[in-house]
């Protein structure tokens, strides 16, 4: 985590004008149903390898609550390289989560589910993800006291009611994290087919889940042909979940591929390293993922510059 990239703690308190506690600025969000398929993002007749996964907001959009996204950055497709003749393919999602007019997201769920082209018997399993495990950062502490009490309860006071005693605090110091999770699922033949990516604030602070997440997959195919189904979902803060109580969401669309496509690659140019498509295998995978919670900005309000 660079240094550049903090915790704002008193994000609500900039937006006291348009505080989701008054009913009455809300009365349209409240009772908001936008048509079929509004909060879902579809194919074009005919397209492959879709870039935009999925982009959804709560309640209006010029006035929503909050907005999620998730693009693709690469997508490459060749041979898992080494030993390996298999092909494979290298995907690489970055995933957005904004808040806005002080809501909060407290957690987000990501599956990517590969199965093959409909009927297709090609296997497609997913050999690796990143992050593969619980990362933690922004790190806070909190002391936690339990009282505790000891004394005489009985006889004459039992009758009349009255208790002698001491009450002794048993404090504790508790440390909390802001949690970014990613590992593989197995189906029931025991085929790695999903990919799973979990964010959570930090409990203490609750100030909402990183803004950014970038994530990788790599996949060893039988087939050319394959299809991703992605689900996103998130938990907002209760008052954002009220807001937007009666906005509704279809599931966006499958992601159809093509293993003969060219490659598709969008990542900054910056520190970029290199993808062989000769050998997927031998990507570094850490050096392609990564999250990031807020960025400071210096200078004039007129001219801000900003540090990476």
């Amino acid at each position: 985590m660079e240094e550049d990239e903090i915790w704002l703690s008193e994000e609500e308190d900039e937006y006291e004008d348009e505080d989701f506690t008054d009913s009455s600025s809300f009365t349209m969000a409240l009772t908001y149903q936008g048509p079929p398929g509004e909060f879902r993002t579809r194919n074009r007749p005919g397209e492959i390898q879709r870039p935009h996964v999925s982009v959804f907001h709560a309640g209006p959009r010029r006035k929503s609550a909050f907005a999620v996204s998730c693009n693709a950055t690469a997508m490459v497709h060749g041979l898992m390289g080494g030993e390996s003749l298999k092909k494979a393919t290298l995907l690489v999602y970055e995933f957005k989560f904004r808040s806005y007019r002080g809501a909060r997201l407290k957690g987000a769920d990501i599956t990517f589910e590969f199965q093959p082209q409909p009927g297709g018997t090609g296997r497609v399993e997913i050999v690796k993800v990143r992050p593969e495990r619980p990362y933690t950062a922004q790190e806070s502490e909190q002391t936690v006291g339990n009282g505790i009490k000891a004394g005489v309860n009985g006889g004459f006071m039992q009758a009349v009611g009255l208790e002698l005693g001491a009450e002794h605090s048993v404090e504790k110091v508790a440390k909390f994290y802001t949690v970014v999770t990613g590992d593989r699922q197995q189906n029931d033949w025991g085929e790695y087919d999903q990919a799973r990516f979990s964010l959570s604030e930090n409990k203490s602070q609750q100030d909402g889940i990183p803004s950014t997440l970038t994530a990788c997959i790599l996949l060893e195919r039988d087939d050319e042909e394959f299809v991703c189904v992605p689900s996103i979902s998130v938990e907002p803060d209760f008052r954002t979940t009220v807001a937007t109580l009666f906005s509704t969401r279809d599931p966006d669309d499958p992601v159809y591929f093509d293993g003969n496509s060219p490659p598709f690659d969008r990542r900054e140019q910056e520190n970029r390293i290199a993808i062989d498509p000769a050998n997927l295998g031998a990507t570094d995978l850490d050096q392609l993922w990564g999250f990031s919670m807020f960025h400071k900005y210096h200078g004039a309000a007129r001219s801000p510059k900003r540090e990476e």
